[in-house]
């Protein structure tokens, strides 16, 4: 064998010796970059599905529950609003539909009767992947909490689905294939012309190039080929290499800041109220403890307000749901307005709010609720011709040596509002309430 080719010419002989291997090289690279970008960007959908049902569960406990058919729809024009989303479904506990939209949604969904961690089924067929996920009823800490003890065990309240659809990746696993594909051109062109012209200096960058595609080939994106040849062709080939793991790199870094974006906004939906843009209860919840630990520790001081609106179901009957939207958010503002800046509010329930204030004392905060109480009094709301005042009734506790827990503080300020709310509207009742024992909740 080595004598029949030393009877070629040397011109033979450089296509041989540096063509032929390039050609295997590169082609099998190549292979090895589309295969390996097709599983990056497959398992990179199937994470952005998981995120995104994992983030929607916890967002449709409260329309599951509350059965509110506008929050429902509003929260599955959302979803469906994200990229390579093309159904969305909503069942009850039993896996009946509730809402659904799009496509891949079938009758009935496989509910669990419970849950143990992060359960996600995922399932796939012509070209749409579906993404099911129980949602679990999260025990509210205030309301009823006299009448009603915290379950340990969160029950599964019903389940959703996503499903998303494989047009947009699959165009990106063909953008990738043709790029490899002009770039592998490019390379073999490159490396052909070198072996023709330079026989002599291909030994060093071609050893470089095999190198950082053997490293690149077992997953090192990051990998680049040193400028070392001296020859124009090289260095051509060199560049085609460069460019063709820089297109690849950042294919997956846009891929990844996509799903990290969607990431973001679900986690963000997931702790705030859609409608006025305040905290929602769950963020409440984590924050009133957080504020707990800092008394503990610090000795912070630490007021609650809970804020139930007079009058709002007027508007409601009268200019419907929409309108009383409206003036939710308007009211939303409003608070937040009035409040310092350190101040936390939050939308807990249909028509009622509550603020944490830090390092605010007795005085000034009975100052900042009967401001507030003012300030919603004197609101104009105006619909269809139609002039709409109403007005707020704010139960106020502060927590002290007699309310050390975050349960007692809510129940506190609870109570304080039902007393408001109970004995004429539109002012503020502070806890301890008129016949409240010593350190204990007085009953509501």
């Amino acid at each position: 064998m080595i004598a029949a080719f030393a009877r070629y010419s040397l011109r033979r002989q450089m296509l041989l010796v540096l063509g032929l291997p390039s050609v295997i090289f590169v082609l099998c690279i190549a292979a090895l970059f589309a295969h390996q970008s097709s599983r990056a960007l497959d398992q990179a959908l199937l994470e952005r599905g998981r995120t995104m049902v994992r983030f929607l569960a916890p967002a449709a406990e409260y329309v599951l529950v509350s059965g509110n058919r506008e929050a429902l729809e509003g929260l599955m024009a959302r979803v469906l609003a994200q990229s390579d989303v093309v159904g969305v479904g909503f069942y009850d506990a039993a896996g009946e539909g509730l809402a659904t939209a799009g496509e891949g949604l079938p009758s009935r969904l496989a509910v669990p009767g419970h849950v143990e961690g992060d359960e996600i089924r995922v399932d796939s067929s012509d070209g749409k992947i579906g993404f099911d996920a129980a949602v679990v009823a999260v025990p509210a800490a205030v309301d009823d909490y006299l009448e009603h003890a915290v379950s340990k065990t969160a029950p599964v309240v019903g389940g959703v689905r996503v499903v998303l659809g494989t047009a947009r990746l699959d165009a990106e696993k063909r953008g990738v294939f043709l790029t490899v594909s002009l770039l592998v051109f490019g390379v073999l062109a490159a490396a052909m012309a070198t072996a023709i012209r330079l026989a002599g200096s291909v030994g060093e960058p071609v050893a470089a190039l095999v190198c950082a595609v053997g490293r690149m080939a077992d997953g090192d994106l990051a990998v680049r080929v040193p400028a070392r040849a001296r020859n124009g062709e090289l260095q051509a080939l060199e560049a085609g290499f460069n460019a063709m793991a820089e297109a690849i790199a950042e294919s997956q870094r846009t891929l990844q800041a996509r799903v990290d974006e969607a990431t973001v906004q679900l986690a963000w939906q997931a702790r705030h109220d859609p409608l006025t843009g305040l905290a929602n209860r769950r963020a409440f919840e984590e924050r009133i403890e957080q504020a707990v630990r800092a008394h503990r520790r610090s000795g912070d001081q630490i007021t609650l307000f809970y804020i139930d609106l007079d009058h709002f179901k007027a508007v409601n009957d009268n200019c419907g749901h929409a309108a009383g939207d409206r003036l939710l958010a308007e009211l939303g503002v409003l608070l937040r307005g009035r409040l310092r800046s350190e101040d936390e509010v939050f939308r807990i329930g249909g028509d009622e709010f509550a603020a944490i204030l830090r390092g605010c004392g007795n005085e000034d905060a009975r100052r900042i609720a009967e401001g507030l109480c003012t300030a919603i009094a004197g609101h104009v709301f105006e619909c269809d011709g139609r002039i709409f005042r109403i007005g707020a009734s704010i139960g106020l506790a502060r927590m002290d040596p007699d309310l050390q827990e975050s349960d007692a503080l809510m129940i506190a300020a609870d109570q304080a509002c039902y007393a408001a709310k109970h004995g004429g509207r539109g002012h503020v009742v502070e806890y301890p309430l008129p016949g409240a024992a010593p350190g204990g909740v007085a009953s509501a």
